[in-house]
């Protein structure tokens, strides 16, 4: 199956990785992904004006008219900016995040196990969009503390999953996101596990020795295309 593809900034930017390995996985489980022609930014949490923001993806969508049904979004701005939109004009497309479509996939039980997880512990981070609102929140919750019991890792942070980090105020009150980034790493133990590129950074910045890695990384450490984490 071929999904529409809208990277944004910061996917061909500071969180390329997080592209690359997208697009590892769904060409793993026999999805391709095609991007956008021509997008551009959505204006992610930055942009003041809320109508002038939802624009900016309303714009985004008129690219892929006649180009894709189905868009993933992996950074959560653009996911949770695109939905808006298409709820806004009529809902023409299905707006989807990695995080939905690997529960789609059964990530948890069609993977060939080639890494457990045995004696490992993590924190499964999701951030203040992923989770909320109800209207354009992921479906599962729970799916990366799924992920990691069913492979043998251990979870803790679950009071903390769906704060803030700050992320978003890094380079205007860096202050800010120092302090709300430690209330989640002061409270938590062991690796970070993330999806946004914005908790990725803000939490890497302040996390000191702790681990901070993507979601991608981990589900591709247990199916064996890298050895370590």
């Amino acid at each position: 199956m071929e999904y529409g593809y809208y990277p944004g900034c910061s996917l061909i930017g500071s969180a390329h990785r997080l592209n690359s390995t997208t697009k590892k996985i769904f060409k793993r489980f026999g999805h391709d992904l095609k991007e956008i022609p021509d997008w551009h930014c959505c204006g992610a949490f930055e942009y003041g004006n809320k109508n002038e923001l939802t624009d900016f993806s309303k714009s985004n969508l008129k690219k892929a008219h006649g180009f894709c049904n189905d868009i993933v979004a992996p950074c959560p701005a653009c996911y949770k900016n695109l939905k808006e939109a298409n709820q806004d004009d009529g809902g023409s497309f299905s707006i989807l995040h990695p995080l939905d479509v690997f529960e789609y996939f059964d990530i948890v039980e069609s993977i060939d196990i080639k890494h457990d997880l045995e004696g490992r512990l993590f924190t499964p981070y999701y951030g203040c969009v992923l989770l909320r609102p109800k209207e354009t929140a992921i479906k599962n919750k729970d799916i990366m503390e799924n992920f990691i019991t069913r492979f043998g890792g251990d979870v803790d942070g679950e009071k903390v999953k769906d704060r803030c980090c700050g992320g978003n105020q890094f380079f205007i009150n860096r202050w800010a996101t120092e302090k709300l980034s430690r209330l989640i790493i002061d409270n938590t133990h062991g690796d970070l596990v993330v999806f946004c590129p914005l908790c990725h950074m803000a939490l890497k910045t302040f996390s000191e020795n702790r681990k901070v890695i993507y979601f991608n990384d981990l589900l591709l450490y247990v199916m064996g295309e890298t050895d370590k984490l």
